[in-house]
């Protein structure tokens, strides 16, 4: 049941999104912009917590005022990319032709398609992730994606309702989720997966931004268990409103590996091309999730239960 505090969030949630779907995009930026800087300058949203991590991985690569910067762009950017959720559901071919650049490296997951073969699509929270699913869904790419249900029922049907606007198909994290991803990847359709989240429990251990992060092995498990590849994604923003991807090498499940070794390898490799990246261009990384990557397990985790099997992280 909505209490007087959902009611409130879920009104303010319409209006924000109404007044940015109203507003030409660029506009629609701006105020995304305006409001990220408030969170960001005044209210130190996390600030204190961003800039920690950024030199926790870098050291002194970056001068201060370079991590100030880096940080402040890591923030900008995610709520430019929650502006662009709120408007998706209006995104049209013409308007992805005239600010997502196209590259020929989609066609690594359409020659899967044209097969008739499902796959997992592994994106981090980098550039404007969202919009990542709209270039596949704009080639016919059928995906669908796995969330559970946030605290405030109200925001979380509208938002559940926003992405099957756009042809997302969502599936409610239950105990009935995995035999229904199973059966969706058999059936040619591609899984959307964000693994860059730490596990609260013990999951798969892989070396990435130099140090061991417990991460959820459900992308190698299923792609393992149904024989369908694994396409890690990039995708990132140029500017303000100009966005380029790349579908990078495949990886694909070796029969001659055990299965904890096989899920370990692909695993591997996927945070190894992402780690290469976040190197090079760390504001387009996300820098402030609560679950953050590089923090060890705490005390009576391990006691939790295996959840190697567990489907990666979709949303924030």
């Amino acid at each position: 049941m909505a209490r007087p505090k959902h009611i409130i969030e879920y009104v303010f949630m319409r209006i924000l999104v109404w007044i940015l779907v109203l507003l030409p995009y660029p506009l629609a930026l701006g105020l995304g912009c305006a409001v990220a800087w408030l969170a960001h300058r005044v209210f130190r949203f996390r600030v204190r917590e961003g800039r920690r991590r950024l030199r926790e991985v870098f050291g002194a690569r970056f001068s201060k005022r370079e991590i100030r910067r880096i940080a402040w762009l890591s923030w900008r950017n995610f709520v430019f990319s929650c502006v662009e959720m709120a408007r998706a559901p209006g995104v049209t071919p013409e308007w992805m032709r005239a600010h997502v650049i196209y590259h020929e490296s989609i066609n690594r997951i359409l020659e899967q398609k044209e097969l008739g073969r499902g796959g997992v699509i592994a994106a981090f929270h980098m550039g404007s992730w969202e919009l990542l699913k709209d270039v596949c869904l704009m080639y016919g790419i059928r995906m669908f994606t796995v969330a559970a249900n946030q605290k405030n029922p109200l925001t979380n049907k509208f938002i559940l309702r926003l992405r099957a606007e756009s042809g997302f198909e969502v599936l409610l994290r239950d105990r009935f989720v995995l035999k229904g991803m199973i059966s969706r990847l058999r059936d040619g359709r591609f899984l959307a997966m964000l693994p860059d989240l730490r596990q609260r429990t013990e999951g798969v251990a892989v070396r990435f931004l130099g140090k061991t992060a417990n991460v959820p092995g459900g992308m190698g498990l299923l792609a393992r268990q149904t024989g369908v590849p694994i396409y890690p994604a990039l995708i990132w923003r140029e500017g303000w409103t100009r966005h380029g991807y790349r579908v990078m090498d495949v990886i694909r499940p070796d029969p001659s590996l055990d299965k904890q070794a096989d899920t370990l390898r692909m695993t591997q490799r996927v945070f190894d091309l992402f780690d290469a990246y976040i190197r090079e261009h760390p504001e387009q990384w996300f820098w402030f999730n609560k679950r953050w990557i590089l923090d060890p397990l705490e005390p009576g985790d391990r006691a939790g239960g295996d959840e190697r099997a567990q489907p990666a992280q979709t949303a924030t």
